[in-house]
This record gives structure tokens, C-alpha cells and sequence, in this order.
């Protein structure tokens, strides 16, 4: 994942909350096209034509504390079908790195569940595993762990993890409809604390979750006041046996929109479009690009299967834009093409999910 600080050119600001909550009703038709239009330009006059791909693995599933009204780990809910193992080894989330990069990955994070990770033998496994990640491949090691504490935090540093992940998931004003188990002030602390560190953060959220246009604005306030560096979107994939299974969906064109107000609101900001992405865009998720997202997803999520590697890649030179290498380029382990077929990594994820029903796709205007 990319997160060099680029200076804006002249002519490009970001835009109010004000024009952002007009902007994100723009969600079909001539407006949208015309929204699309000046997030793309902005995100070619600021990022230019490389696009990042971030990896993931599942690396402890299940049992969660927490009551995350979208997850199928939670431990509240019965029969999500989600797998529950314990911590994997470190040289197997070292591996699993190994086959992201591959399948061009630039950056690989390791999701635990649970509230923090927090045990001694764990924090002890993800040492090694992000040692092992930085002496074997290329890519920025990061990790997405839950309501971590500085201590931890600093350990973590100390071993060479680059990024910190972490999600507000939703606004504010919306968050105790998905969550009552932990606070908003918790997860801000969090955030601050891995910045205080000098981490590289990843501050997103998920769309789609009953929240109104103008609450997902709020939430791009709160994400752009905490100057964070990359901002992953993802769209609600309604997950059966949660509280949020039969969600409706958002339409294509109210994604696109959210990603469009999101790159206008933070201009240098990486905007990554990651899960939910298949279900919620179907056909036209290629169109992430016209919406000024540089970032997306390679490979499977974590209770779900994603886009194939191949796939992702081919969609990323048919907008006439390319891969974006790591810092090491000459040693980067992918050449241009993804592996065609399961990547072989993460393959967890795949267990229960059912086939989707592609959407109808939205007219490509240039």
C-alpha cells in the first residue's frame, strides 16, 4: 500500500462537509457521472495511474467478545458458519505473506479477532511473523488487532510492523446501532495512540449498515480530522446468522458516490475500495477507478471469498493503470500477472460462502 504524502497541486482543495452532503445524493445519472468525473481527475492529478493492492489473512477466527452487528465471528451470534481456530503459527502467516505478494500485493495485514490481542504467546507469534515478513518478502507488513494498548503497540513497532490498522466502521451518531460493547472514544484512542507512534494508519469504515448519506459523511469528517494515510471502504456483505443478514443492500451508484465524496474530501488520502465490493457493485466494480479510489483488495476477505487475483489485476489495465510495486521493486515477487485460480492463501475464508448473483453493471463514460 502506498502512502508516500504527496503535496496538492495547485487548484485542488478539499471539499466542505456542506458540498459533501450535497455531492453524496448524487448517486445516478448525469450527477454522478459528473461526480465521477472530477474524483477521477483529481485522483489521476494526485496519485497518477498506480493503483495499490493490499493483502490480507485471517490469522485467529471466531469467539469474538464483541457485538459487531456485521460479523460473523462474533461470539454472540449462533450459526454464521464462520470458522473459529486459534492463532496461526508465525512461519504460516509468513507464507500466506509470501502468496499475496505474488498475486501483487504491495501491503499484507494480519487480522486476529477478539477484543486486543493481548496474550503473551500471541503477541510472541506476531513478532516473529512480521520479522520473518520483512527479512522474506517486499511488502509493508501492517495488522488490524483490535483496541490495542501503547505497550503492545510499541512491542509491535519494535519488530518491524509498519501499519496499524483499525476501523471506525460507521459515524458517530450511527455507531451504537452496530456496536454496544465498546465505545467510539475506545477506538479514537487507538487510532491516536499507533499515530503517537509514528504508525502508518488505515482508518475506514463499512457503508451500507442502515447509516443515511449524511452520516457516512460524517464519518469521512472524523477520518480526514485524524489525518490518518490510507482510507479503506468496504461495503456491507450482509453475513448469515448476524443481526445485519438481511440488510439491503446499497445501490452501485450510492457506492460510487461514497468513494467519490471520500477522495474530494481527502484528496492525498489512499482511498482503498475493499470488501463488499463484488456484492455491493457487481459488474461495475472496475468503476472504483472512475470513483478516485487508487487501492483495493487482492485475494479472499476474511469470512468470504473475493475477486480472484487474475481478475483484479486484468481490471486494473483495462482503466489503463497499473500495479503499484513496493519499495523494492527489483525484489518484488510478482511480474506483472496475478496466479490464475485460488492463490492459495487464506483459503479459510472460503468455507460456507454461497455463490453470488452478479449485478447489472452501470454504463463505463469516459
Amino acid at each position: 500500500m502506498s502512502v508516500e504524502r504527496r503535496a496538492l497541486s495547485p487548484g485542488i482543495e478539499p471539499i466542505s462537509a456542506e458540498e459533501a452532503r450535497r455531492l453524496i445524493r448524487c448517486g445516478s445519472g448525469p450527477e454522478l457521472e459528473a461526480l465521477l468525473a472530477r474524483a477521477r481527475a483529481v485522483r489521476e492529478e494526485v496519485h497518477g495511474t498506480e493503483v495499490s493492492l493490499c493483502g490480507i489473512t485471517n490469522a485467529k477466527s471466531g469467539r469474538c467478545s464483541e457485538d459487531c452487528g456485521f460479523c460473523a465471528q462474533s461470539a454472540h451470534f449462533e450459526d454464521t458458519g464462520a470458522p473459529e481456530y486459534a492463532m496461526m503459527s508465525a512461519r504460516e502467516i509468513a507464507d500466506h505473506a509470501r502468496i499475496a505478494e505474488a498475486a501483487g500485493a504491495r501491503e499484507f495485514s494480519i487480522v486476529t479477532s477478539g477484543t486486543r490481542l493481548a496474550r503473551e504467546g500471541e503477541l510472541t507469534e506476531l513478532e516473529k511473523a512480521v520479522r520473518i515478513i520483512r527479512e522474506e518478502t517486499t511488502v509493508e507488513p501492517c495488522a488490524s488487532l483490535g483496541l490495542m494498548r501503547r505497550p503492545e503497540l510499541e512491542r509491535l513497532k519494535e519488530a518491524g510492523l509498519e501499519h496499524f490498522h483499525h476501523n471506525l466502521e460507521t459515524a458517530k451518531s450511527h455507531f451504537a446501532n452496530v456496536c454496544t460493547t465498546h465505545t467510539y472514544e475506545e477506538q479514537l484512542e487507538t487510532i491516536r495512540a499507533a499515530k503517537d507512534l509514528g504508525y502508518k494508519l488505515c482508518t475506514g469504515g463499512i457503508l451500507g449498515m442502515g447509516e443515511t448519506p449524511e452520516q457516512r459523511v460524517e464519518l469521512a469528517e472524523t477520518i480526514r480530522d485524524l489525518d490518518v494515510d490510507c482510507v479503506p471502504l468496504n461495503f456491507l456483505n450482509p453475513r448469515p446468522g448476524t443481526p445485519m443478514a438481511s440488510a439491503k443492500a446499497i445501490t452501485p451508484g450510492e457506492c460510487l458516490a461514497a468513494v467519490a465524496v471520500f477522495r474530494l474530501m481527502m484528496p492525498a488520502a489512499h482511498i482503498f475500495v475493499m470488501g463488499g465490493r463484488e456484492v455491493n457493485l457487481g459488474g461495475c466494480q472496475d468503476r472504483i477507478f472512475d470513483a478516485g479510489a487508487n487501492g483495493t483488495m487482492v485475494g479472499n476477505y476474511l469470512t468470504s471469498a473475493g475477486t480472484q487475483p487474475a481478475e483484479v489485476v486484468d481490471m486494473i489495465h483495462r482503466h489503463g493503470l497499473v500495479v503499484k510495486p513496493t519499495r523494492d521493486a527489483a525484489r518484488w515477487a510478482f511480474h506483472g500477472e496475478a496466479p490464475r485460480g485460488e492463490a492459495g492463501w487464506n483459503r479459510r475464508a472460503l468455507e460456507g460462502e454461497a455463490p453470488r448473483q452478479p449485478k447489472k453493471p452501470l454504463p463505463v463514460m469516459r
